[in-house]
């Protein structure tokens, strides 16, 4: 069996650099964005994508295994008709919908830590099996996304695995030994996507928690769907390095 084929969307962003960056040549990938990706491996190529064309989209896609659906407005301050309609509710949509029209046979959606921030307000321990509580509107766009992947899953059988992600900034020489929810590594980050694309096909759907492992914090990794073999390596609940 070769190495998988992905399409990684929003490319040319933080995350989608610290992926190309631990990564290496585990996988072929097709890097999208509107914007320019630059320095391309011998493993990697270029297509510019605006994620709210449907055909474009759908071409891009065409001999992908997985996509890993990053592209969207990450701020929780964005504006729903200036930004979040078009990128996150369109976009969005338009991910998955283009993923079933080419045949994929899977779609990592970047959802966020955002869908289910009331529970750290109230200081809650939230599974994955807990009810949507986002605090903002952009939060609930990452809620659109889960439930249509829930939905492609279930009407179209195209495996689709949700990401919660926390900041990807945490910095394991460098924290304070009282931080309990200091988001999750760019090791950690590497190593998540990796798992989601690596499990087995007959994972339909499953939403995983975003986050380094971290003492006395609300947004536990051990509520992740168990199916997916992610195992930080990084956190509060390690020495620091």
């Amino acid at each position: 069996m070769g190495k998988r084929h992905v399409l990684i969307t929003g490319a040319a962003g933080r995350v989608a650099s610290i992926l190309r960056q631990h990564w290496g040549d585990r996988y072929r990938l097709r890097l999208a964005d509107v914007r320019p990706v630059m320095d391309l491996d011998l493993h990697e190529e270029y297509v510019k994508l605006d994620i709210t064309d449907l055909e474009a989209f759908t071409a891009s896609c065409e001999g992908i295994d997985t996509v890993l659906h990053l592209a969207a407005d990450p701020s929780p301050r964005a504006d729903f008709y200036q930004s979040l309609l078009s990128l996150n509710i369109i976009g969005g949509y338009n991910g998955f919908e283009a993923a079933r029209r080419a045949s994929c046979q899977r779609l990592v959606f970047a959802s966020s830590i955002n869908a289910v921030l009331g529970y750290g307000q109230d200081r809650l321990a939230a599974s994955w099996e807990v009810p949507i509580y986002p605090q903002n509107v952009y939060g609930a766009t990452k809620c659109w996304g889960e439930a249509l992947a829930r939905a492609y899953d279930h009407e179209h059988a195209l495996s689709c695995i949700c990401v919660r992600l926390n900041s990807p900034t945490f910095d394991q020489s460098n924290f304070t030994e009282d931080a309990t929810d200091g988001g999750i590594s760019p090791r950690d980050t590497a190593n998540l996507f990796a798992a989601c694309i690596d499990a087995d096909q007959e994972v339909g759907f499953a939403i995983i928690h975003g986050a380094s492992r971290h003492k006395d914090n609300w947004f536990l990794v051990s509520s992740s769907d168990p199916r997916v073999a992610y195992e930080p390596q990084d956190g509060t609940a390690f020495p620091r390095t």
